[in-house]
C-alpha cells in the first residue's frame, strides 16, 4: 500500500511539472511574445487623426489613422503601456506575428487586410495602415 502511495505522488509530481512547464508557458505565449510584448494593440479612436507615418516593421512601412497615436500601444508583460513607434524601432514584434494573430485575414490580389477587435491593419504592397475597423 505504501508503495502504491509513492507512485501516485510521484505521478502527481509529474502531471504538475508538465502542467508549469508547458501550460504556464502556452499562456504566457498565447498573449505575450518572446520578448513580452502583447500580441493585440489596445487602440483609441480618434476620428480626427489624419494618415501619419509610424515606422517600418519588416520592409512594411507602418501607418496610423483614425486613431490617437499617444494612446494606441502595446502592453508588456509588466503591465506598461509601450509606443507602437518604440515596438516598431525596437523590432518587438514581426509582421509574421500580427497576421498569425489577427482573427481575420482578408486577401484580395495585391492586398491584406488584418482584422481584430476594433481595428484593422490594411496592407497593399509595402503599407500598412492601422485603422479603426470599418
Amino acid at each position: 500500500m505504501k508503495k502504491k502511495g509513492i507512485i501516485i505522488g510521484i505521478i502527481v509530481i509529474g502531471l504538475l511539472a508538465l502542467f508549469y512547464f508547458y501550460g504556464v508557458d502556452y499562456l504566457f505565449y498565447s498573449q505575450y511574445n518572446k520578448n513580452g510584448i502583447s500580441h493585440l494593440l489596445v487602440v483609441t479612436i480618434d476620428d480626427n487623426q489624419p494618415r501619419e507615418y509610424i515606422g517600418i516593421l519588416d520592409n512594411h512601412r507602418i501607418y496610423m489613422e483614425g486613431l490617437n497615436i499617444k494612446e494606441t500601444c502595446f502592453r508588456s508583460v509588466d503591465a506598461k503601456n509601450v509606443s507602437v513607434h518604440e515596438v516598431l524601432e525596437k523590432k518587438l514584434i514581426s509582421f509574421d506575428e500580427l497576421r498569425h494573430y489577427a482573427w481575420r485575414i482578408i486577401k484580395d490580389g495585391d492586398s491584406l487586410v488584418l482584422k481584430y477587435d476594433n481595428y484593422e491593419i490594411a496592407c497593399a504592397y509595402d503599407d500598412c495602415v492601422i485603422k479603426p475597423k470599418i
